[in-house]
């Protein structure tokens, strides 16, 4: 019989859905999780384009058995998940709002509940057309006439507020993700849909790197997202649509081969930097059934990822320079995603952005066990850190980032006892309007862009 609660993740990507369960030990560290159960399904090619869904049947099937494989390996029946969300359809913008404490007749302190009331209406202030309020982060507080309060409940004033960073998504694409888990399975709910890379967040940055400052850089198949942390708060979101799938049609072209047998290439023999890799170093490809293998220099292969990357890392670098945070970064910047997992690629990051400290995200946290053991890789990083989402809170100041998913997940195990995880962590973000390629106020030092 499970004693701790118990979280569900599901990560919608572009070419798989990704499902993990875990349940939190009291006899272990305070924030390690066990992993329970796992699984990985293959979404056919373009049934999700750039995090959006384009095919609600073929990416309904890839979850239902994804889940179903998971509820199996973990002996759970799964009615609650929290799924993740993102890629072109998301925009980013940056607003201030104000107002006087509804509970300043009766309180000369802020109040838990006069923070919740200014970020609800955020929410409901936000009418733009086609667009749904996902998440809103808050900055920094402003109580009366002191600015930059980190923690405003406490505080003696009567007017407060604050910056924040809004994260929208596009309606139709949000409801076609939806649409998405009800094909998989009619009864199935989700407690909250989750900017993906500040799911991944969670899974691989310490409290400490998000005090200190931090670049997450999340390098998927379509899309690399950034996620900017610096006093512990979400500073600064971006995206460009850049990322592993270039890499592969780069090789599909250079190589002449068809794109799987260049994913292959890029698995099997990727590197991200060429220097080291010998001149006469010759791989043979499957290119075409009832062909011979064509041979292919490794050397070419390096020098093809490596030019890509270089790319990579430079709009990364340029989007760490336009946020302004540049020289609050004491951590430098981590990389996630199933491209991070290339040799070399933290010391072609660190030429590329000038010596900063790069290192690759790998979940941590996690008791050690066999199924830790397999998860334990970037590939995973976004489907851990949704289920992280329902068992920790992603700013502790607040109740929930997204409000408008409020939590009340429960995992009924086969044993018919009902598990409730802790949940309701609504996002809130804050960011400024952008086209996919701008990004965010330099000046305040908060904004961002999908």
């Amino acid at each position: 019989m499970r004693k701790g609660m118990i979280s569900v993740g599901l990560d919608v990507g572009s070419t798989k859905v990704a499902a993990v369960a875990i349940e939190s030990q009291e006899n272990l560290y305070q924030d390690t999780v066990e992993v329970i159960g796992f699984s990985e399904v293959s979404v056919p090619n373009d049934a999700i384009v750039n995090g959006a869904v384009k095919n609600v049947k073929q990416v309904g099937m890839a979850i239902r058995s994804a889940l179903s494989q998971l509820a199996m390996r973990s002996d759970l029946e799964i009615g609650h998940v929290n799924v993740s969300f993102g890629g072109g359809h998301v925009q980013v913008s940056s607003l201030s709002s104000s107002m006087v404490r509804p509970t300043s007749a009766i309180s000369n302190e802020v109040t838990q509940e006069d923070v919740e009331h200014l970020i609800k209406d955020l929410y409901r202030a936000q009418n733009e057309p086609n667009f749904e309020v996902m998440h809103v982060i808050p900055g920094e507080f402003v109580v009366d006439n002191s600015p930059t309060v980190k923690e405003p409940v406490g505080r003696v004033g009567v007017r407060l507020g604050g910056d924040f960073l809004v994260v929208s998504g596009n309606r139709q694409a949000i409801e076609l993700t939806k649409n998405s888990l009800k094909t998989a399975d009619q009864s199935l709910e989700f407690d909250q849909l989750l900017l993906a890379p500040i799911a991944a967040g969670l899974a691989v940055l310490s409290e400490d790197e998000m005090e200190a400052g931090i670049a997450l850089v999340d390098i998927g198949d379509h899309v690399t997202d950034i996620v900017i942390y610096q006093g512990g708060i979400i500073r600064y979101i971006s995206s460009f649509p850049i990322a592993g799938r270039h890499i592969t049609a780069d090789l599909k072209t250079g190589c002449g081969i068809q794109l799987d047998g260049a994913e292959l290439l890029k698995k099997k023999y990727g590197e991200s930097l060429s220097e080291n890799t010998a001149l006469n170093i010759e791989i043979l490809v499957n290119y075409l059934k009832g062909r011979p293998p064509k041979q292919v220099l490794k050397k070419n292969v390096a020098l093809i990822i490596e030019e890509r990357l270089k790319e990579i890392a430079a709009l990364v670098y340029a989007e760490i320079l336009e946020s302004g945070f540049s020289d609050d970064l004491i951590g430098g910047i981590v990389l996630t995603g199933g491209t991070a997992n290339l040799p070399e690629i933290e010391t072609l990051f660190s030429r590329v952005a000038n010596d900063m400290p790069v290192r690759v995200g790998i979940p941590e946290r996690l008791a050690h066990t066999p199924k830790a053991d397999f998860v334990s890789s970037t590939s995973y990083a976004t489907a851990l850190g949704l289920a992280w989402a329902g068992l920790k809170k992603i700013d502790m100041r607040i109740e929930s980032i997204c409000p408008l998913f409020p939590s009340n997940s429960h995992v009924i195990s086969k044993t018919d006892e009902v598990i409730k995880p802790s949940g309701g962590n609504p996002l809130f973000e804050g960011l400024k309007k952008l086209n996919p390629f701008s990004s965010g106020d330099k000046e305040d030092k908060t904004g961002g862009g999908y």
